[in-house]
């Protein structure tokens, strides 16, 4: 049997305010396996980003454990890298691509170990001729990549994605859909994916999680078999709408019965 290289098992987590105690995760269990993209969905404040930062390892949940490639987390690990939403926040204006790409491995690599791969990563993501460019040069697709193969160069175990094309047009976040199934193909890497866009989720998974109630809970893992993708005959298809049109009635059902949290 295939072992897990994200097993988020039995983790619940709760917020202590002035206001009281608000308990954000009740008892969610997700797995994800090699090369799998899995996407969690639900309603907006239902605490998708919370989750996402428990299996970062960058918040420790309540209850639960969750591990990453064999090993339980019990705080940030090289086994984890992160794509975050804003990408012009997450890159420093004043380095090349090349040094922003790089710039995780100088701890841990000599110049020539990060130069050889900080150049794989570019190249993986299309930007081998923008390397020496500074941020502020790019498009923010362009930007994204970069944020992408910085994660990548890392070599993870897991890449987490917290809403990675929200922030950019329609045609850009198509060709950033459509790299992130590439990459997938090419590493094998496996991707768990925050969403609020239906559409890119049935797009991207493997399988969906959907989660619903406060506090939140999974209630429904969605399989999606369809096939190799394509942007227009995809979505095009009777199964992708039949899946699009069963996590919108999920997510509409959870809608009614959540309060807003973080």
């Amino acid at each position: 049997m295939t072992t897990a290289v994200v097993d988020v098992d039995d983790v619940g987590h709760d917020y202590v305010s002035r206001q009281g105690v608000h308990h954000v995760l009740g008892s969610v269990t997700i797995r994800a396996f090699p090369g799998e993209v899995v996407c969690v969905v639900g309603p907006s404040g239902i605490g998708k980003t919370t989750l996402l930062r428990i299996i970062a390892g960058l918040q420790r949940p309540s209850r639960g454990t969750v591990s990453v490639a064999g090993r339980v987390l019990t705080g940030p690990s090289d086994a984890v890298g992160l794509v975050f939403q804003d990408y012009s926040r997450s890159l420093y204006p004043w380095l090349s691509v090349l040094d922003n790409v790089g710039l995780p491995l100088r701890a841990r690599l000599s110049r020539a170990e990060r130069l050889e791969r900080s150049r794989a990563a570019i190249q993986e993501v299309g930007l081998e001729a923008a390397e020496g460019k500074r941020p502020w040069e790019l498009s923010g697709g362009m930007q994204q990549r970069v944020a992408i193969a910085r994660a990548l160069a890392y070599q993870p175990a897991v890449l987490l994605m917290d809403e990675p094309f929200a922030s950019v047009d329609a045609q850009t976040r198509s060709d950033l859909e459509d790299l992130t199934l590439r990459v997938r193909d090419d590493l094998h890497q496996t991707v768990v994916l925050i969403t609020h866009d239906v559409d890119e989720a049935v797009y991207l998974a493997d399988r969906i999680v959907v989660l619903h109630g406060s506090p939140a809970r999974v209630i429904e893992e969605i399989p999606v078999a369809l096939g190799r993708r394509d942007q227009l005959e995809t979505r095009a298809t009777p199964e992708f709408a039949r899946i699009r049109s069963q996590v919108h009635r999920l997510i509409r059902q959870g809608s009614k019965e959540i309060t807003c949290v973080s």
